[in-house]
């Protein structure tokens, strides 16, 4: 089988090389290929592999399957459409963080995981919320490793703003100034929840799900982030936080009273969200990041879903399930793969098209 990964560069990344190598072991190609490269009148693709240690250029048949790692800009959205009617694609998009938190509510079994998110669209609106939890956060819409996110806290007749590791300290008339100036556009509100060790250490845990063999889900790992600093509220891996990859005594360390439920919920949490988050949608997801909040208590909340999410020290275990899916993928997926593989954006856009 061959398996292309399709990238906006041709530059092959030490994940890649491990996703090629993983695939060469199991007696498949791998390549690397960009749009402008695809020759559809001869179904060939200029690509780069590795040969040995080293990146080769060579002319390639076209894949069985495709990792989708283009993000789509005008220019390539001919040929990704047109290749995307030809052979299956993985790694398919699920909209932004609103539109997959609408979809969230309308699942029974994922509800008691969700925190209330409302659109700050209105001063009144911060105001309220600060009222009833006395502490928010504030996320942009198309927020990443952290950016842009913002909490605020009340304390009696003054306010604690912190935008990573800076700190405000506002009366009323300096955080309506703020809102004026940083919160007017494209923000979302939502009580801030309490996830940190039992020694005041902000937390956020990622569990890394990835479809494998026989196209079925697989927990590749469960693991926290802890940021060191009690003075900063967001915790993030780009952001400097520390990563630990013993989860289980983490846990019955620094989550001493409530682990076993911890430990118990996120069994029902993987099941529930793999079987009902998928029903959602009319292609097939395969890859996912869950990052969670996780309260003393025992209590989980779902903070972001994330798909494509990095694999860093990971990579192995994901290209060993990768490819045993898109083994899979290749034998089980049936055309017309338009109907199936696209994100919903660009089927919008192909319908648009085909009817005009």
């Amino acid at each position: 089988m061959i398996f292309g990964i399709l990238k906006p560069n041709l530059v092959i990344t030490d994940v890649e090389k491990i996703f090629i190598s993983v695939a060469h072991e199991r007696q498949h190609e791998a390549y690397v290929f960009v749009a402008k490269n695809i020759d559809f009148e001869n179904k060939k693709i200029l690509a780069k592999t590795l040969e040995g240690n080293h990146i080769v250029e060579k002319t390639f048949d076209f894949p069985d399957v495709v990792q989708n790692r283009l993000a789509v800009k005008e220019q390539d959205m001919q040929a990704y459409l047109k290749l995307a009617e030809l052979v299956p694609f993985s790694s398919n998009r699920i909209g932004d963080k609103n539109a997959v938190y609408k979809i969230m509510t309308t699942i029974d079994s994922l509800r008691k995981y969700l925190i209330e998110v409302l659109p700050l669209n209105r001063l009144d609106v911060l105001m309220e919320s600060l009222d009833k939890n006395k502490k928010i956060i504030c996320k942009p819409a198309s927020s990443n490793q952290g950016k842009g996110i913002i909490t605020v806290e009340k304390k009696d007749s003054r306010f604690v703003v912190k935008q990573i590791e800076a700190q405000y300290n506002f009366d009323m008339n300096g955080l309506i100034n703020f809102y004026n100036q940083n919160l007017t556009r494209g923000y979302t509100i939502s009580p801030f929840l309490k996830s940190e060790t039992c020694l005041g250490q902000t937390t956020v845990f990622r569990m890394h799900l990835t479809r494998g063999a026989g196209g079925k889900w697989q927990q590749i790992k469960f693991f926290p982030y802890v940021n060191l600093n009690k003075d900063v509220d967001i915790t993030n891996g780009m952001l400097g936080a520390l990563i630990t990859t013993r989860e289980q005594l983490f846990l019955e360390q620094y989550y001493p009273t409530s682990f076993e439920k911890i430990n118990q919920e996120l069994k029902i949490l993987f099941t529930e969200f793999t079987q009902n988050f998928q029903k959602k949608f009319a292609w097939r997801l395969d890859s996912i990041g869950l990052d969670l909040g996780i309260t003393q208590e025992g209590d989980i909340y779902i903070y972001e879903v994330n798909v494509g999410p990095g694999v860093g020290f990971m990579a192995y275990p994901v290209a060993c399930a990768q490819v045993e899916y898109y083994e899979w993928l290749a034998e089980k997926a049936q055309p017309p793969y338009k109907h199936n593989f696209l994100p919903l954006n660009l089927r919008r856009k192909l319908a648009a098209a085909e009817a005009s």
